[in-house]
């Protein structure tokens, strides 16, 4: 045997290499996968951290608690026409990351603006419908899903006679902070993309705030 084929054997064809080589590969592969699980724990580590429960005065709610709210709602139909109106709603929750909007009650639109105004429509009803509204508390505010409101109207000069509308998930920022919570602020539109450009055919925005010994109490952490 020649020395150059002597040498070739002895890097990559005899037998204490090859099993040498196995013996590295399958060491190697248990690092890859122990390598692989201490990833996805590190992964793991910051969608934990994010996940946030009701907290009175910093600490997990327990119980069922109810939080009465009163304040306002503009809603649009095409920008720049539509109403202000006077709402009062309530949230219910037992602690965790979950709760729901029980009631949601639209008073009197004591303001119109823009068509409903020239046209002189007038605001009958109003209502949450489909409830309750289920809530889901985020890291910094909380996402309200199947938000949905009907109004109805009176007036032969009425473009419609109702509006029935939903919202499918509406984000409520709360203020003045997330432990300290008095307002709930909430802006959800429904839009129809016409040639390219995003069109508002819907928007509802407003301010709920917590009364009572309650505001300022309950937050989320």
């Amino acid at each position: 045997m020649s020395k150059a084929a002597s040498f070739a054997r002895g890097r990559i064809g005899g037998p204490g290499s090859q099993m040498k080589g196995m013996g590295e590969m399958k060491g190697n592969k248990r690092l890859l996968i122990a390598g692989a699980i201490t990833a996805l724990a590190v992964l793991a580590v910051p969608a934990l951290a994010l996940s946030a429960v009701w907290k009175d005065h910093g600490t997990n709610v327990t119980k069922s608690i109810e939080l009465k709210m009163s304040g306002g709602e503009i809603f649009e139909t095409t920008a720049g026409n539509g109403m202000n109106c006077e709402v009062s709603a309530t949230l219910i929750t037992e602690g965790g990351s979950t709760g729901e909007i029980t009631k949601f009650e639209i008073k009197k639109c004591p303001e119109a603006f823009g068509s409903f105004k020239t046209t002189k429509c007038e605001f009958n009803t109003g209502a949450g419908k489909g409830l309750p509204w289920t809530v889901d508390v985020n890291a910094t505010d909380l996402t309200v899903t199947k938000w949905r409101t009907q109004h109805t109207f009176k007036g032969t000069s009425c473009k419609e006679p109702e509006l029935d509308k939903t919202i499918t998930s509406m984000t409520v920022t709360l203020e003045p902070s997330t432990t300290e919570i008095s307002d709930l602020l909430y802006d959800g539109d429904i839009t129809e993309e016409i040639e390219k450009v995003k069109v508002q055919k819907y928007r509802t925005a407003g301010t709920l705030t917590i009364e009572g010994a309650n505001n300022k109490t309950y937050g989320i952490g």
